[in-house]
């Protein structure tokens, strides 16, 4: 049974969402937990900013209660804060959500395109781990083609679509206009190097870049011909500077009152935290001429106006890749079906040609060659159409049934699992 377990930004507040966050170092102790719980066959785990999802490969139903402690325990969490929130998705269900959560269909921003290198930076972990299969292994190929048609072919991928594009639009309407405007960048990691770039492109001046590591934050700093600082000089530079985007990739808040307690500028402040966990502290929102916007304050800035037949150009890529993997998960369960009558066929050629052997034996070896050939042949044009009927309906468990009754397979299926 393949299944999904997890929460999202549609299921979960940030508040929960972000104690359950791992960072790509992480991963692969989480796997290995999981890869270890009782029927686990395959396992995976995509966590973003806006999703924490298990998807696994069970004999049987999955072990929800299992998984979630396997969640909370990094951070010592407790699944009855969490329960709750959490979506289980089985079988085709679990594999449309994949498919539609690769192509940007379920993101906050939809169309978003970090989270196709996101998918596969965890397919690379779960791959790293030894915690996929061939199931999950199909599916996230899948998952992935469909995302890179999903941006090469729809209006979807031809659209500036980001949670920092998102971060910008809020305070362009909070502004007026983002031209002219002085925004400082907390944070040196990918996100922060968008949000600098979205921020640039409509119109902002980029005044610093702010981080724990001056080296990293020189680097962002350069391509913006800016200044580089370190964090604890964070309320020296804020004179003049209308918005402080921050994404930190911290495990706690690194942006405290404290920082900002100094700040003497009449001017309204924009802090926007595009972090999960969050990087400031709910605090600097109390602090005077401070507006504090988190994730789910995004929320309704993060829509795009994608039309309809973008989006639909879209599902239909998804429903595309969607039916493939039925249609190999259908092979794949005919499979033991079509060896054990591919293994009758070739008991019974044998047989016959036995039986017939002493009749054969004034025939020399290329004529006895020529005898089986045409009988092997035979087998394999009369067999033929009911494998291509099999692998088609291999996920109809009534048709693979009928079909080890009317071959009477029991006794070669029974023989090959030993």
């Amino acid at each position: 049974m393949l299944s999904k377990v997890g929460l999202s930004h549609k299921t979960a507040p940030l508040a929960v969402r972000e104690r359950l966050a791992f960072g790509e170092d992480e991963l692969p102790r989480v796997l290995r937990f999981l890869r270890d719980l009782p029927g686990v066959q395959e396992t995976f785990v995509l966590s973003t900013c806006n999703r924490t999802e298990v998807y696994l490969r069970t004999p049987e139903h999955p072990p929800v209660s299992q998984v979630a402690q396997v969640l909370g325990g990094p951070r010592q969490v407790s699944p009855e804060t969490f329960a709750p929130y959490l979506s289980i998705a089985l079988n085709e269900d679990a594999a449309r959500h994949l498919l539609r959560v690769t192509g940007g269909l379920e993101s906050m921003v939809v169309g978003e395109s970090q989270i196709l290198g996101q998918v596969r930076r965890a397919f690379a972990a779960a791959g790293s781990t030894g915690s996929i299969g061939p199931v999950l292994h199909r599916l996230l190929q899948l998952a992935i083609a469909a995302g890179r048609r999903v941006r090469g072919e729809t209006g979807l991928g031809r659209r500036s679509a980001s949670v920092p594009h998102a971060a910008f639009a809020r305070c362009r309407e909070i502004w007026g206009s983002g031209h002219g405007r002085a925004v400082g960048i907390v944070g040196a990691g990918e996100m922060a190097h968008l949000a600098a770039k979205a921020f640039a492109e409509g119109g902002a001046q980029i005044r610093f870049i702010a981080n724990r590591t001056v080296e990293a934050a020189e680097i962002l700093a350069g391509r913006h011909r800016t200044t580089a600082i370190p964090l604890d000089r964070l309320g020296s530079a804020l004179e003049g500077v209308n918005a402080l985007v921050v994404s930190v990739g911290a495990d706690h808040a690194v942006l405290d009152a404290s920082l900002l307690a100094g700040r003497r500028d009449p001017d309204p402040l924009l802090v926007v935290d595009i972090g999960v966990p969050r990087g400031v502290h709910p605090a600097v929102g109390r602090l005077p001429g401070v507006t504090l916007i988190d994730l789910d304050a995004l929320g309704g800035e993060a829509a795009v106006a994608h039309s309809p037949e973008d989006v639909a150009a879209a599902e239909a890529i998804v429903d595309e890749a969607l039916e493939a993997f039925v249609r190999w998960q259908g092979a794949r369960a005919a499979e033991p079906l079509i060896a054990a009558l591919h293994h009758r066929a070739g008991r019974i050629v044998e047989e016959e040609l036995d039986r017939v052997r002493a009749r054969l034996s004034r025939l020399d070896e290329r004529e006895r060659r020529a005898v089986r050939g045409a009988v092997e042949g035979a087998l394999r044009k009369l067999l033929h159409a009911p494998f291509v009927r099999l692998r088609a309906r291999g996920d109809d468990a009534r048709a693979l049934a009928l079909a080890r009754e009317l071959f009477d397979l029991d006794g070669e299926l029974e023989d090959g699992s030993r």
